[in-house]
């Protein structure tokens, strides 16, 4: 009887044993379970926040986010990742979890709200400048149309222009087209180039005469890292008297550099239906050249007019631009590049008719 209570004793006490031992893991397990959902928690803002970034459209445009407002979003992020890593690390005790992941969501719920805070409600103009790298395979695809080059009577090519660095043998801005060696050699259009072979050193401009010939007027220049406004202006006789078949001006931030006397006035337009080039230029074949003889450099106001503009007239170019809209009659074409664009691959001209597409090595500098 006496070992038979014993017996019971023994087994009541080892149940307790197991019992308390049943007892004491659950608690453990409790606290890890709870470690666990807040982690858990805090990967799924984690997850809501990056899924925010990838699937939001930032840009310029109305409804986008500007590329700034990337920043809010991985900041929380980061904050995050970093509690996180303090959970796992044990360097938070686990009483204070629950308190400090709360803290932690609700600061990136703020946020998110400051996030959305900053979707544009009109489209954002970002005052820039375009860099274009035509060494190395960047240039302006402005399209084919013959109003850029086929002209009845006289015509005027103004620009700003900043070289980065000066080449040998820079294309600026072209529709000249030349058959190089092939039998019969056959040139057509114009370009703005620099041309520095030979100890030369001119800015020039590039008329194609008659079938194969070259007027190429020119002054010696040397600026690199500065803005410079150029004009080029042919301005022909309709009716030749006393040989006098017109005359051919170059300014220069406003000044008359160069006028002279035109020897012929029979300029050949491009008709290749090949596309205008900005730094760079088109074989005869509409594809782009690779021997190097683009520019790197700056460009802005643009404008292609289909009359030969007086000194004033350039003056007044050059100083206002920004009064020029489309609207002109005699302006054919015309780019600010003054701010970043909307698509890089559809600049629409000040008159709405032409775009321009922006290809290989190039940026916008934003303007502090």
């Amino acid at each position: 009887m006496k070992n038979k209570i014993v017996q019971l004793l023994g087994i009541y006490f080892l149940a307790l044993f197991t019992i308390c031992i049943q007892s004491g893991c659950s608690d453990t397990e409790k606290d890890e379970v709870k470690v666990y959902l807040y982690r858990e928690q805090v990967g799924k803002k984690i997850k809501e926040l990056t899924d925010l970034q990838t699937n939001s459209i930032f840009g310029i445009k109305k409804g986008n986010y500007p590329e700034s407002s990337r920043s809010i979003l991985q900041e929380a992020v980061d904050n995050l990742k970093d509690f996180l890593q303090l959970i796992q690390s044990e360097q938070i005790p686990v009483n204070e979890i629950p308190k400090q992941t709360e803290q932690a969501i609700h600061e990136a719920d703020v946020k998110i709200e400051e996030f959305k805070l900053t979707v544009l409600t009109e489209d954002l103009q970002v005052p820039a400048e375009l860099y274009v790298d035509g060494k190395n395979g960047g240039y302006i695809d402005f399209g084919s149309h013959p109003e850029y080059s086929n002209f009845s009577s006289g015509f005027t090519v103004d620009l700003w222009f900043k070289f980065e660095e000066i080449g040998s043998f820079d294309f600026i801005l072209s529709t000249f087209v030349d058959t190089d060696n092939d039998n019969p050699r056959l040139r057509q259009g114009w370009a703005v180039n620099y041309f520095g072979e030979g100890g030369m050193s001119l800015l020039r401009m590039t008329y194609a005469l008659g079938v194969l010939d070259l007027y190429e007027p020119g002054v010696t220049f040397g600026e690199e890292q500065k803005w410079v406004h150029i004009a080029m202006v042919w301005d022909p006789k309709k009716i030749v008297e006393n040989g006098d078949y017109g005359t051919f001006r170059m300014y220069l931030n406003g000044n008359l550099v160069k006028e002279e006397k035109l020897w012929r006035n029979d300029y050949n337009p491009n008709v290749q239906n090949v596309s205008m080039i900005g730094f760079n230029r088109t074989l005869f074949d509409g594809t782009i050249a690779t021997d190097g003889k683009g520019a790197n450099g700056y460009m802005k106001h643009l404008h292609i007019w289909n009359t030969a503009k007086s000194e004033a007239e350039v003056l007044k170019i050059m100083n206002e631009p920004e009064t020029i809209n489309g609207s002109e009659k005699d302006l054919v074409c015309g780019w600010p590049f003054t701010q970043v664009a909307e698509d890089d691959s559809k600049i629409v001209d000040l008159t709405g008719k032409y775009t321009a597409k922006l290809v290989g090595k190039y940026g916008w500098v934003e303007k502090k």
